[in-house]
């Protein structure tokens, strides 16, 4: 298979550090001395201000992607000038005498819808995997299997970050306020068809892993099978043979056919949804048989599925995408790699050298309990947090599926710490944490395309991008929907396109009333 090359690094808003700042989190703009970036809309010049340190960060990524700086903000300004309902206006820019975009939007707001309008890309075209991610121990294992095998690269990364969070257990922590964070992850590897060699990545890993714990690979390892949450519980609250509870209450449930898992949670009166999402909080977990009273009081229950495109978008219930089950879990998109009539094999040298190294870590892990903060990390998270928590909407489903960006990525980081042994949370793990969240909320508006959570909205989006050049004005808006949608209805359909910088709305002399054309950003 092909690993991600330097020339396609994907996009990160998260190289260059935050300046000061308030500590609140009101819209106040940002003061700091400003540069111009002179850019054409439309054939209308404007000039937009930035902060050094932002225009730096700006910089860095439009030559990570081989991008100008202009290119990246004509995105979000084109956005600006077409959108409603905001004081955005064109104004003349007292120094250089051009006109100059004037909003109430903060830095971090652009630099947030810069990363969503790089997220959206991906709609048309399959993600590609940041070198970030392959950091550290993980990395090595990947870089390892990767000539050897089908399997792609995200697969996996995440196969073997979720597994190690596993073995690690309960111990090791990160601390949100005064809430605990485990490197506790589901995953799901989604096979963009049937040929996609979804479960290929576990079987590329898995020496290692035996390598590494064969002990839990054996006894702490569920292979699918479950019917209720009420079993799921019971695996995790077995019993000594003493009677006594067993507190290692650490389970690796795998799901081959994770389309079966989310047909059996979706069934009336199942409680396998809510016991999954309790059970990512770290929660005690309980259930009331006929025979007896299921408890498990310390429960780290981490969860790897395999499911193809066609099916998770079929199973994948909106009760299961509003209610938070589905954003607990990191969807990766897996591509079949090089074809490879005879895969290889790793040698034992190699498999035992790899396992050692891991089963160092887990060990390390198991004893570390509160994994600190170092001030080059809270630094870059400060910068990371407020971009991602400003960052506007990608639409229903895309912002219910990516909504625990930030506890996810402290998870991540955590997990590449724990590997790399280390006892604080680094820039290079947030670094890394940063370019597999990336890929993974790239998966999903790959995943569900132009699905935008309203059925009117997908309705009116598939009919522009189906008018092409010619787009479709104000009365063939109305025509496609059977002319029984209001103007105010219509208006704010056309609005929430706008917003998301998928359409464009453009006003055309025709001798009487002004036409008014909406036509697709792409």
């Amino acid at each position: 298979m092909r690993l991600p090359s330097d020339r396609h690094r994907g996009p990160s808003v998260f190289a260059a550090p935050a300046a000061s700042h308030r500590t609140d989190h009101t819209r106040t703009p940002m003061t700091s001395p400003t540069n111009d970036s002179s850019i054409s809309i439309n054939d209308v010049a404007l000039v937009v201000r930035l902060p050094h340190d932002l225009r730096d960060a700006l910089k860095e990524r439009a030559a990570a992607e081989d991008r100008s700086v202009a290119s990246l903000i004509r995105v979000a300004a084109r956005a600006y000038l077409n959108r409603r309902g905001r004081p955005v206006t064109v104004t003349q820019d007292a120094e250089t005498n051009s006109p100059a975009l004037a909003s109430d939007e903060t830095s971090f707001e652009l630099l947030g819808r810069l990363r969503l309008a790089r997220r959206l890309e991906s709609r048309d075209r399959a993600p590609e995997l940041d070198n970030d991610a392959l950091h550290g121990l993980a990395g090595q294992v990947v870089r390892a299997l990767a000539p050897l095998t089908e399997a792609s690269a995200p697969a996996m990364l995440l196969t073997l970050l979720v597994t190690f969070g596993a073995m690690v257990g309960r111990s090791a922590h990160v601390n949100v306020g005064h809430q605990k964070h485990y490197p506790l992850l589901f995953g799901v590897v989604v096979g963009s068809s049937a040929r996609a060699r979804k479960g290929t990545s576990a079987a590329a890993v898995r020496p290692v892993l035996d390598a590494a714990d064969e002990d839990f690979m054996t006894t702490r390892h569920l292979r699918g099978g479950i019917q209720s949450g009420e079993a799921l519980i019971q695996a995790l609250a077995s019993l000594a043979e003493d009677g006594e509870v067993d507190l290692d209450q650490r389970l690796l449930l795998t799901e081959e056919e994770y389309g079966r898992l989310l047909t059996i949670a979706g069934r009336q009166g199942s409680i396998v949804s809510a016991v999954l999402r309790s059970a990512w909080d770290g929660d005690a977990l309980s259930a009331r048989t006929k025979a007896q009273t299921l408890i498990a009081e310390q429960p780290h229950l981490s969860v790897l599925g395999h499911v193809t495109i066609g099916e998770l978008k079929v199973v994948l219930k909106p009760v299961d995408i509003a209610n938070g089950y589905a954003n607990r879990f990191i969807h990766v998109l897996s591509h079949r790699g090089t074809l490879l009539p005879e895969p290889g094999r790793l040698t034992d040298a190699q498999i035992e050298l790899l396992g050692a190294r891991l089963r160092a870590s887990v060990n390390f892990a198991r004893s570390v309990g509160e994994v600190k903060r170092s001030a080059d990390f809270r630094r870059h998270w400060d910068t990371l947090y407020r971009i991602v928590e400003s960052q506007p909407s990608g639409g229903e489903v895309y912002d219910s599926l990516t909504v625990r960006a930030s506890p996810q990525m402290l998870r991540l980081a955590t997990i590449y710490a724990l590997l790399d042994q280390s006892p604080a949370l680094e820039a290079v793990h947030l670094r890394a944490a940063a370019a597999l969240w990336e890929y993974s909320e790239a998966s999903v508006a790959h995943i569900w395309g132009a699905t935008l959570g309203d059925e009117r909205v997908d309705r009116l989006y598939s009919a522009v991008k189906a008018a092409g050049a010619d787009g479709l004005d104000r009365t063939q808006v109305s025509e496609l929907f059977g002319k029984n949608k209001t103007k105010s209805e219509l208006d704010d359909l056309v609005a929430r396109l706008i917003d998301l910088d998928l359409v464009v709305l453009s006003t055309h002399a025709t001798g009487g009333r002004p036409r008014q054309v909406i036509t697709a950003t792409g």
